[in-house]
């Protein structure tokens, strides 16, 4: 009976350091702010990625179906999650202001010009 009831015991222990075991990647998510990743639009001919980082650094990536170019800059950027503004300021001190909204994994970011993207997060 004492046997039964420490197989019992064991397996229970088991199962409860199982449940409790995080997974390396639920540390990732900042629910603070929802665009850290990598958002990516491909529209035809041309494809513009953009990388925020956590540390509040980021790149952006632009390149055409025919490889005849592709750009990358670095910028750091501020999300304010009060009015859904991403400043984005680059290395060459240009800076880019753009009202986001999220769904899910699609990001629309409209610029100070009314021009809109559309992202999906990779």
């Amino acid at each position: 009976m004492k046997t039964l009831r420490l197989i019992g015991l064991l397996i229970m222990a088991v199962m409860a350091s199982i449940n409790f075991t995080a997974c390396g990647d639920d540390d990732d998510d900042d629910p603070s702010n929802p665009i850290v990743g990598v958002w990516q639009n491909d529209d035809e001919g041309e494809h513009l990625r953009w990388t925020f980082n956590a540390d509040g650094s980021g790149s952006e990536y632009l390149y055409y179906d025919d490889d005849s170019e592709s750009f990358t800059y670095q910028f750091t950027y501020t999300y304010h999650s009060e009015t859904n503004v991403i400043e984005i300021n680059y290395s060459d001190g240009d800076t880019d202001r753009y009202n986001v909204t999220i769904n899910g994994n699609t990001l629309t970011a409209k610029n100070e010009y009314g021009t809109e993207i559309t992202f999906k997060k990779k």
